[in-house]
């Protein structure tokens, strides 16, 4: 069973994939693309930037095959302070940073580094993503 707290809005959009609002490092609200098939969360460069991440000294670098460019591209990957989505936060969550085509209008992708911490479900007629915290 779900409750209201478990339940957050998003928008259809892009051939219907839900786009959530989140905020990084609790003081950047951003939109992100949810994205089952994303193995790390991610972040445009620009959003790395205004967030004031250092990217010249990733963690390491990821090779990735993006779905947009069909090319396999290196990407760093940096440690966020936090994500928020609704009512949960994570501390210490690596993203990857990766350019988005300009017309999708998203900050990045949350991917299942976050969303592996939950039971996610989609409820895409509602554009509702639902997000229950794993037992233990």
């Amino acid at each position: 069973m779900t409750t209201r707290s478990d339940r957050i809005a998003a928008r259809r959009a892009y051939g219907g994939v839900l786009v959530v609002n989140a905020v990084l490092n609790g003081i950047f609200r951003v939109e992100l693309l949810v994205d089952t098939a994303a193995a790390i969360t991610s972040i445009t460069p620009r959003t790395a930037e205004r967030l004031g991440i250092e990217v010249r000294h990733p963690l390491r670098h990821d090779r990735v095959a993006t779905a947009h460019s069909r090319r396999l591209v290196i990407v760093p990957v940096v440690k966020l302070d936090s994500i928020a989505v609704g009512p949960f936060q994570v501390e210490g969550l690596e993203v990857q940073i990766i350019e988005f085509p300009s017309q999708l209008r998203i900050h990045g992708s949350l991917g299942i580094n976050f969303l592996a911490r939950f039971r996610p479900t989609f409820e895409f007629d509602t554009a509702t993503l639902i997000l229950r915290p794993l037992p233990g």
